[in-house]
């Protein structure tokens, strides 16, 4: 299974539900591949405090030719991940194809594969959306970012794409509801994510939040949309001993 985490607008959450989502997937048994499909703006490997110069995407284009498991990084959680270094910048759709000649062999060794994509509707967009089986489609509670969401969901569903469903990202009550955003968006909610400062704190940490915190509000949703969009519930793997030092660390630095 090949799945796309798109938006209409930037900064709405899709690099921390992507790098999430792999974790829940991982610690459910799957072999994932993430893959920072955002080439020119790649985000994902930032969020671990990381910013690769070697064994990128973009050195695989500069030589033409590159065994395609060189690019694979392994992150302690259980899952690998592609990413791109900073150095590219606007692709044409020439290179846009190679790159993915040189990754997408590499998709059929895992059993689920996540593209971390850009937000829009441009090329690149395109480019993630043709290569996945599913979208979804991330958006926040306000409705900018509701509308310029519904267009990649128009986008994804043009290109013949499934869209399971959207996930609405950092709620806080008082903003448009949940109801309203999936009339907007013309799809289920997978789910709801809380505005947690939990989040914050792990970026900041550079470990994703469900190892942060399993037991954070916002843990708690990603784990309930892995369970939806895979059929069967998926728990946080923990022990009694470390969900009770979660809870302490989450109540001393809230």
């Amino acid at each position: 299974m090949i799945i796309s985490v798109v938006s209409g607008k930037g900064g709405v959450g899709k690099t921390f539900l992507s790098i999430n989502l792999s974790v829940a997937f991982a610690e459910a048994g799957y072999r994932v591949l993430l893959v920072d499909t955002n080439f020119t703006s790649p985000t994902v490997a930032t969020h671990f405090k990381v910013t690769p110069e070697t064994h990128t995407i973009d050195e695989a284009l500069q030589k033409g030719s590159y065994n395609p498991t060189d690019l694979i990084w392994i992150h302690p959680a259980g899952f690998h991940f592609l990413t791109p270094s900073f150095n590219l910048v606007a692709l044409d759709d020439r290179a846009l194809h190679t790159i993915f000649q040189v990754i997408r062999p590499l998709f059929s060794q895992y059993d689920i594969t996540i593209l971390d994509g850009p937000a829009g509707v441009g090329r690149d967009v395109y480019y993630t959306l043709m290569n996945a089986d599913a979208a979804i489609i991330v958006a926040n509670p306000n409705y900018p970012s509701l509308y310029n969401a519904l267009k990649t969901h128009y986008f994804a569903k043009g290109l013949g794409k499934m869209v399971p469903g959207a996930v609405l990202n950092m709620y806080k009550k008082g903003e448009v509801s949940p109801k309203e955003a999936a009339e907007i968006l013309e799809l289920p909610l997978l789910g709801v994510i809380p505005y947690d400062e939990n989040v914050k704190k792990a970026l900041s940490a550079g470990i994703p939040l469900l190892k942060y915190n399993p037991a954070a509000p916002a843990s708690k949703a990603v784990y309930e949309i892995a369970s939806n969009l895979l059929g069967k519930p998926i728990r946080p793997k923990t022990s009694a001993l470390q969900e009770i030092i979660s809870k302490i660390k989450a109540f001393l630095f809230s």
